[in-house]
């Protein structure tokens, strides 16, 4: 092969390597630069179908029905119906009484603040005066006459929880001694009893000196009616 063969056909070797290198290059910036093919789309659904699969959670609503419960009206309360048609929520009642024993409830019924108390965390102190009957003016809550106790609820012994029945013996009378009406706790041996003279103020409660409490006050629904 002389000289001028030889750098033609090194030529021609070299302008085929420079095609295929071209080729591949083009080809690999097809690769990356356009886009994949999108994915087949779902077969679509029917109506039922899709309101099976998904499906939003059904709305809870509050159950008007709901009553608190073993809390108590305030002292002279009319019953219940009587005294949420003639009670406006002023809190008149709640401000006036000493021992802070009143506070407010919204009822649902009525869609108002009205006045509640629970004995059994803090007692009623049967003031004599009542101021919180006379602070209301809408005639809610009614005065006693001097013969008349009020009726809050019923004491209920829970004897396993007493100190005498944890010592065996009469080492406590606390509720005996708190009690402001007299011979409605009595004892049978070591085991305290609560007669239905009882008015509810829940001063039992509050001396005695066991935890859990060895006594609890049951709230009943009043019974007065309306002065005519």
């Amino acid at each position: 092969m002389n000289r001028k063969d030889f750098f033609k056909k090194g030529l021609a070797r070299m302008l085929d390597l420079a095609q295929e290198s071209a080729s591949e290059i083009v080809s690999g910036f097809k690769e990356i630069t356009e886009p994949e093919s999108p994915p087949p789309s779902p077969p679509k659904k029917s109506k039922s179908e899709r309101e099976t699969a998904f499906t939003l959670p059904r709305q809870i609503k509050p159950n008007r029905k709901r009553r608190i419960r073993n809390v108590q009206y305030p002292p002279g309360a009319l019953d219940e119906i009587e005294f949420l048609k003639k009670c406006t929520g002023c809190g008149d009642c709640i401000y006036a009484c000493p021992y802070s024993v009143l506070f407010p409830v919204f009822d649902e019924t009525s869609e108002k603040h009205v006045p509640r108390m629970d004995v059994n965390l803090n007692a009623c102190m049967l003031c004599k005066d009542w101021p919180c009957i006379n602070a209301c003016k809408d005639e809610a809550l009614l005065p006693f006459t001097e013969e008349a106790n009020p009726k809050l609820g019923q004491a209920k012994g829970i004897f396993e929880y007493c100190l005498n029945q944890k010592s065996g013996q009469n080492a406590c009378s606390n509720c005996k001694d708190a009690c402001p009406v007299e011979g409605v706790v009595r004892f049978k041996g070591i085991k305290p009893s609560f007669s239905k003279d009882c008015v509810g103020c829940g001063q039992c409660v509050s001396a005695c000196p066991t935890f859990p409490r060895a006594i609890r006050i049951e709230s009943i629904s009043p019974k007065r009616k309306p002065i005519p």
